[in-house]
């Protein structure tokens, strides 16, 4: 199960802790309520991203707990022969055999949740980035082009790839882009230490880093607020 900001403060998730300093620096100064209000909307929007990736990974536990034992049962009654289907042949296969159909389904469904939520993770990403520029008296027209966004906060004095969570945020970028537009894992993506001995694999096969997604993304966005302006810290 995926944790909010406030699940993970109470955790002993080590994606969290180890950027957990970052969380408790605040805006402070000039600009302060209204990067405040963008620190509690992103705060609400990833929260609210997590929760509906929870709530779609219940239904497919329910569901998983209904099909396994058919689908164990008539896998048996045929050998196990569905246990190692070609990739380019699961299509062919799902069209011929409805309970097979029903498993691949279902795991499918898994897949597309998870790429959902990085998806939105990374919207989420450059609205608040653009939102961020947008209180500073340097703003321009709104982007969606990353390199665009990070040579404006460049402008600002803000390299963002010192941030301690950007590898993350890189890495969540070039996969939203793959999910989008390949599917599988490139050599760009390949160069990422998550997904550096995949190459060519289908992304619909990859277990993805959900976790340290959700926390950096927290951690990102907060630092960024942060970043154009005065700030106070307050410890634990």
């Amino acid at each position: 199960m995926l944790l909010t900001l406030g699940e993970l403060e109470k955790s002993q998730d080590v994606t969290y802790h180890k950027l957990e300093e970052g969380f408790f620096v605040f805006p402070e100064g000039e600009n302060a309520e209204e990067r405040l209000s963008l620190r509690m909307q992103s705060l609400q929007r990833i929260n609210d991203i997590v929760m509906s990736h929870r709530y779609a990974m219940t239904v497919y536990d329910s569901n998983k707990q209904q099909y396994d034992p058919v689908y164990k049962e008539f896998n048996e009654h045929h050998l196990n022969m569905f246990d190692d289907i070609p990739e380019e042949n699961k299509h062919l296969v799902r069209l011929a055999f409805p309970n097979y159909n029903w498993k691949v389904e279902q795991e499918q469904v898994k897949s597309i949740v998870g790429e959902s939520l990085v998806i939105n993770l990374w919207a989420t990403v450059e609205q608040f980035s653009n939102r961020i520029l947008a209180l500073t008296e340097s703003q321009g027209k709104s982007s969606h082009r990353w390199h665009d966004i990070e040579k404006d906060f460049v402008e600002l004095g803000v390299d963002v790839t010192e941030i301690a969570s950007y590898a993350a945020i890189n890495e969540m970028r070039v996969l939203n882009n793959k999910i989008k537009h390949l599917y599988f894992v490139d050599s760009q993506l390949a160069k990422f230490e998550s997904f550096k001995d995949l190459k060519g694999k289908s992304l619909g096969l990859v277990r993805f880093n959900l976790q340290h997604y959700v926390s950096s993304t927290y951690h990102f966005i907060f630092t960024l607020i942060n970043a154009i302006g005065e700030t106070i810290y307050y410890p634990k």
